[in-house]
């Protein structure tokens, strides 16, 4: 199989980040500048340090979630280590912009160099996705709730039916996923089949042998059995996942406290679950503006002053999209030079 060093594109990398530092700069033209600076001037700082430190909590939390399900296992991950891997599968889906599939392929050479199976490893993706999809979901509908309650309107209603249809697929995926293996394993195999083609016209050589597939959809579904019999386990991964979304919403509070700005509760949570998901489904070249954007416009529908929404989307990129950026370099420095990736 190929190592994860042959898929990294040097001269893309450097063109999508000068494109994202660009969008970052020139964004503030949009509206006065002379808004933006004075804004920037007068934020609180305290509040800036705690939503600085709901996202660490963030990326904690998931590195906590995941060591407890490679317990499952019989694995013992080191949780600082986890924590690097998390900061630079974040790093790689900035530079790369291609939602999370850089990530996941971090997380997944890290637990391997672990111990932990490929198969194994796709059993708690598919819990976490699980979790974050219930718990997102029983979260995005308290703040549909909470602001039909207040400001009834055609986007909240358009912004549920999506979510709500949206969820209702992944659930009904995994649910096909989990039941029905042998469709799963015919489709695996055709897949991969057509992967290795394709791997062969660029890399000239195939990506993962039938049996590797096979061999990891046998694993995945060993996993499967032992996560059943784990329940305490997958319980202790939904709840870490609640605190994940807590510590996301806090600190998108802290960054409208520190501009001195009140939003509605119902607007701030849809506001989180929203950019959640387009962050999530934005796998395409560009997801820096397509994010950025939705973000703004979700900003702006639910009535946020210009200037502060604005003020208020650079100072939570500049948090949640950009701090991940330096340290998942220098994680990813570390994590090398102890063999981990």
């Amino acid at each position: 199989m190929l190592s994860p060093h042959q898929l990294f594109d040097r001269r893309r990398a450097i063109y999508l980040a000068a494109f994202a530092a660009a969008l970052f700069l020139l964004v503030p033209q949009l509206v006065g500048a002379q808004d933006i600076l004075f804004l920037a001037q007068t934020a609180r700082r305290e509040f800036l340090a705690l939503a600085l430190l709901g996202e660490l909590t963030r990326y904690w939390v998931s590195a906590a979630s995941t060591l407890v399900l490679a317990r499952i296992f019989g694995r013992r991950v080191p949780f600082v280590a986890m924590t690097q891997a998390f900061f630079v599968g974040a790093a790689a889906n900035r530079t790369f912009s291609t939602g999370g599939a850089p990530g996941m392929l971090v997380r997944l050479v890290f637990l391997t160099r672990q111990g932990v199976s490929a198969g194994s490893v796709a059993v708690i993706y598919v819990i976490e996705d699980i979790a974050g999809l219930v718990i997102g979901s029983f979260v995005f509908a308290i703040g549909v709730v909470a602001l039909i309650n207040t400001q009834p309107s055609t986007l909240v209603r358009n912004i549920t039916l999506t979510t709500a249809l949206g969820s209702a697929a992944l659930i009904a995926g995994c649910v096909y996923l989990m039941k029905s293996r042998r469709p799963v394993e015919r489709g695996t195999h055709w897949l991969a089949a057509r992967a290795n083609r394709l791997g062969e016209k660029i890399f000239h050589r195939a990506l993962a042998t039938p049996t590797q597939v096979q061999r990891t959809l046998d694993d995945f579904y060993a996993g499967l059995t032992l996560a059943r019999r784990a329940p305490l386990a997958v319980a202790a991964a939904f709840g870490l996942n609640v605190v994940r979304h807590a510590a996301g919403i806090a600190a998108l509070y802290f960054t409208f406290a520190a501009l001195d700005h009140a939003i509605a509760p119902g607007v701030l949570i849809l506001i989180y679950t929203s950019a959640n998901i387009l962050s999530t489904t934005s796998a395409v070249p560009g997801e820096v503006a397509m994010l950025g954007g939705g973000f703004a416009l979700l900003f702006l529908s639910f009535g946020v002053a210009p200037d502060v929404a604005l003020l208020a989307l650079l100072l939570s990129r500049a948090i949640a999209f950009w701090l991940p950026l330096p340290v998942g370099y220098l994680a990813f420095w570390n994590l090398r030079r102890r063999a981990y990736l």
